[in-house]
């Protein structure tokens, strides 16, 4: 199975979940820290503290909102929480602002397909609870220096909104693959390249469900292929030229095949000549 992004496919499904603000806010991917050593999955500035924003996920967002994916293979535990807490304080220090933007403007936000429940249990253990507030959207509670939520994405209402993160699945179904395909005819042209991201990782982490509509062809089948009809064509296109340019390859090195061969026949014939003289001349 080729690599799946699912680094690019959560920053594209983000975007989408938060289109709606996206005036409000700064995507920053991949925030280094420390001299490069760390880094940030993915930071979400707002531009105002005091803006509200529409989708759940981000309703409790402040003015840095740092956000942790995990893919679906990828192990969950309270490790990696305290991992993501040290990077948000470092953050926090390397900003030197502290004045202007205390703890409480820091955020922290893990997403994960699955209830991470080892990393609740773990937590809880801590002193920390972890409450659903809404589906799939759960709180920390406790002596914690950032506000803390855990989304898990399998979880969200399936009712659009939440389709693009949703599909970030490698146990993905008809319906999934319906709703993103529905949601994506409505998109505004200028998204289209975000979903594109989305479903890249959908078709890579799901092969077999994919085959199995290509096998059976009919409504879903033709709806994803109108839906990417561009993108097939361009694929087509770059494996076109491509494979022109490797029987350009191939053709040249007949040629110096050729050349060599004749060199060879050239070389050979020289040796039978200088052989046939040396003989003649022992005699």
């Amino acid at each position: 199975m080729s690599r799946i992004n699912w680094h690019a496919g959560f920053v594209a499904a983000m975007k989408l979940e938060l289109m709606e603000d996206e005036d409000a806010l700064e995507f920053r991917e991949e925030q280094y820290l420390d001299g490069r050593k760390q880094r940030l999955d993915l930071l979400i500035i707002k531009n105002d503290r005091s803006v509200k924003i529409h989708n759940e996920i981000g309703a409790n967002f402040d003015k840095f909102n740092i956000l942790e994916y995990k893919n679906p293979n990828d192990e969950l535990n309270a490790e990696h929480y305290y991992r993501l807490l040290g990077y948000t304080s470092r953050y926090l220090y390397e900003r030197h602002d502290h004045d202007v933007y205390p703890a409480d403007a820091y955020t922290m936000t893990i997403v994960r397909h699955g209830i991470p429940r080892e990393m609740f249990r773990q937590l809880k253990a801590d002193g920390i609870d972890s409450v659903e507030v809404m589906p799939g959207i759960y709180e920390l509670l406790g002596k914690l220096p950032f506000m803390t939520q855990v989304v898990v994405t399998g979880r969200l209402p399936d009712n659009g909104r939440h389709v693009w993160l949703r599909g970030l699945t490698n146990k993905a179904g008809k319906r999934d693959l319906g709703s993103i395909v529905e949601n994506s005819r409505d998109l505004n042209p200028k998204y289209k390249e975000h979903a594109e991201d989305v479903m890249d990782v959908f078709v890579r982490a799901n092969a077999g469900l994919m085959n199995e509509i290509k096998k059976e062809g009919g409504s879903m089948c033709r709806a994803v292929n109108e839906l990417f009809a561009d993108e097939i064509n361009e694929m087509k296109a770059v494996y076109a030229d491509e494979i022109n340019e490797m029987k350009a390859v191939l053709a040249d090195k007949d040629t110096q095949l050729a050349d060599n061969a004749v060199q060879i026949k050239t070389l050979t014939d020289r040796i039978a000549q200088l052989e046939n003289e040396l003989r003649l001349a022992k005699m």
